[in-house]
């Protein structure tokens, strides 16, 4: 149902053009994060009577992250539900061969009973991984610790729709899809806390070209990077800004649509909530790190 919204409405104009000049500064913004998103495949489990599947398949997406001289995949735990061995992970855009990688995943949650209030993981390579795929890898410097932002910045879903991956052999095609959403203000009336959860805009409808039309649902997107444009912003439009630059603020873990009079939206975990994880598993790697901090 299109929204009761009257696009003729000066202020609902002004709003829109505000809001076109933002996303449009986000879409140009150098893709210093986004770059470090791929996806994530495996070969599908089965039972003992079945036969082996050959076949991988995309089951999400990730961000490739470098502290020190490790290498770690921030994703959701749900991606990794299936798995029967190791991940498989491509290497840059147009070189599109999985690599096989080998390492130790930490979770949010219990894995044997599957509760997992964060849907977080994260997973440290362990075995030697290609060039092409270090150079991906982002840094602790690219990370957003903020947390809530309340002058309204542009937020990029970023991450690999399952329905346009193919697979074949050792090799997979796929291209990594961008939403432009911002983060909502009723974190409570969506029962989730703000210190740990990131809560964006995804209703089921959206304005392009004066135009309503349907979202896509991001399956696949799951374990995808949410990346903070800094610089923008619907609330200071014309002040002064931070220098822009990509932030990843969180992985997304979940997407509801509308109900009732709830908008759909996006939940995400934040970053802090997989450094704790590290820091848990692997404090010697964040040593240098959390002494800066304080």
């Amino acid at each position: 149902m299109k929204p009761k919204i009257d696009l003729t409405s000066p202020i609902t104009q002004l709003i829109i053009k505000i809001q076109q000049i933002e996303a449009k500064k986000a879409w140009e913004m150098e893709n210093s994060v986004e770059k470090a998103v791929i996806p994530i495949c495996s070969l599908p489990a089965t039972k003992a009577h079945q036969k082996k599947k050959e076949k991988p398949i995309q089951t999400g997406s990730g961000v490739i992250v470098k502290i020190k001289n490790e290498f770690f995949i921030f994703s959701a735990t749900h991606v990794f539900e299936n798995f029967n061995g190791m991940g498989l992970l491509t290497s840059p855009p147009g070189r599109n061969q999985i690599e096989q990688i080998s390492g130790e995943r930490f979770s949010s949650g219990n894995l044997a009973t599957k509760i997992d209030k964060f849907d977080a993981t994260v997973f440290h390579i362990q075995s030697e991984i290609s060039q092409p795929l270090k150079d991906l890898a982002i840094t602790l410097d690219d990370f957003d610790f903020e947390g809530y932002d309340p002058i309204k910045p542009i937020f990029m879903i970023t991450g690999f729709l399952a329905k346009e991956s193919n697979t074949a052999g050792n090799e997979i095609k796929s291209l990594a899809n961008n939403f432009p959403t911002i983060e909502l203000d009723d974190y409570k009336g969506y029962g989730y806390e703000k210190e740990d959860y990131i809560l964006l805009s995804y209703e089921n409808q959206v304005l392009i070209n004066n135009r309503w039309q349907m979202t896509p649902i991001p399956r696949g997107m799951s374990g995808g990077a949410i990346i903070k444009a800094q610089g923008t912003s619907l609330k200071n439009f014309g002040k002064e800004r931070k220098r822009d630059k990509q932030l990843l603020s969180g992985i997304t873990i979940e997407q509801h649509r509308d109900k009732g009079n709830k908008l759909g939206f996006l939940l995400g975990t934040r970053v802090n909530v997989f450094i704790d994880l590290i820091h848990k598993f692997m404090p010697e790697v964040l040593e240098e790190f959390l002494k800066s901090k304080k």
